[in-house]
């Protein structure tokens, strides 16, 4: 919403495509006209996205833009085959991680890469297009492997963080059972098992910490986490699952520190920026995306994937070190003020409208 706005003070006309929302959405942009994109309910997979392309391509027939920027990789693919005849129009992509399709080990993803590829090839190469990628790896990627020109591409530092919301908070190094917390969607690819495995092995240790984790269900992804699933994980009390919290600034503050085993293809994940502006220490995996957010040994420590031994080494050792995670959290907060505010990111993005 940050870009629509923007937009709209520099004298843009902004209309808003929504998609899967539903009518409660226009009251969060009520400034806005905004188009309701439904999935369908009565069509799945192919059927299902050629849907979506044709209601796509029925937006942009009544409205007429001179500029459409859409973000995802999945919608961004669908709508410039929704355009691909228009050769006038402005089209942006902001490319907010590979995910399954491109960082997935999972044989179906590489299936349906090489069936995609001649389509996404053409649409990403069309005339009057841009595309944002959210760390560099994502854009080498694609470049080098033929997707898009790379002078048609531009780096932009994840999605931004509203710094006033969080407040860093100062912890009591005395406190007799700090929090370890991993916020996160529930899917395998976030590291949930990683997280719940080091808290196991911590445990055994004979570590006084308490691992929570905080994040509701999540629909449409292949390898969404079931709630079966989730209450098996966290059955010998290792660690403790919160379901969907809404309040993140106050359980971010509370936190002593913030655990991100991540191996999912995002931009830059959205609870490392939020962690970053929070002021807090991260372990996370050196991974795309995630590497973006913590500089190793300043503001935390990077790991392995699928690495629960260094993942819980990584944990122990900040924990035992209240003055190395005192410097670690002001490094945090520094490094969100200086690339990832969200005014910044958006006075980079509106500035390719131009």
């Amino acid at each position: 919403m940050a870009v629509a706005e923007k937009a709209k003070s520099d004298g843009h006309d902004v209309v808003i495509g929504l998609i899967n929302g539903d009518e409660s959405a226009r009251e969060c942009a009520p400034d806005f006209p905004m188009h309701l994109l439904k999935k369908s309910e009565n069509a799945i997979g192919v059927a299902s996205s050629l849907k979506m392309v044709n209601d796509m391509r029925k937006l942009v027939k009544d409205e007429d833009p001179d500029i459409m920027h859409v973000v995802t990789l999945k919608y961004s693919f669908m709508a410039s085959m929704a355009t691909a005849a228009n050769n006038d129009m402005r089209k942006i992509y902001t490319i907010a991680g590979l995910g399954y399709l491109f960082r997935s080990d999972d044989p179906k993803s590489a299936l349906l890469r090489n069936a995609v590829r001649p389509f996404m090839t053409f649409g990403m190469r069309r005339p009057n297009t841009s595309l944002i990628f959210q760390n560099a790896d994502d854009l080498n990627l694609l470049v080098e492997q033929g997707y898009a020109k790379p002078e048609n591409c531009k780096l932009i530092k994840g999605s931004g963080v509203y710094l006033d919301r969080f407040t860093p908070r100062a912890q009591d190094e005395h406190k007799e059972n700090p929090v370890v917390l991993m916020p996160t969607r529930l899917v395998h690819e976030k590291g949930v098992s990683v997280f719940v495995d080091a808290a196991r092995i911590l445990k055994q240790k004979g570590v006084q910490a308490q691992f929570q984790i905080a994040g509701g269900e999540t629909k449409h992804n292949p390898k969404a986490i079931s709630r079966a699933e989730m209450e098996n994980m966290v059955s010998d009390g290792s660690a403790e699952w919160l379901g969907r919290v809404e309040n993140m600034p106050e359980l971010l503050a509370d936190a002593q520190l913030v655990v991100y085993p991540s191996y999912y293809g995002e931009g830059i994940p959205r609870v490392l920026l939020e962690s970053c502006a929070a002021g807090k220490a991260i372990v996370t995996t050196d991974h795309p995306g995630c590497r973006e957010a913590v500089d190793n040994g300043i503001n935390g420590k990077l790991v392995p994937v699928k690495d629960a031994f260094e993942t819980a080494n990584a944990i122990e050792s900040i924990l035992q070190d209240h003055a190395a995670r005192q410097g670690m959290e002001r490094a945090s907060r520094a490094k969100a003020e200086a690339e990832f505010d969200i005014h910044k990111i958006v006075e980079q993005t509106v500035a390719l409208y131009q």
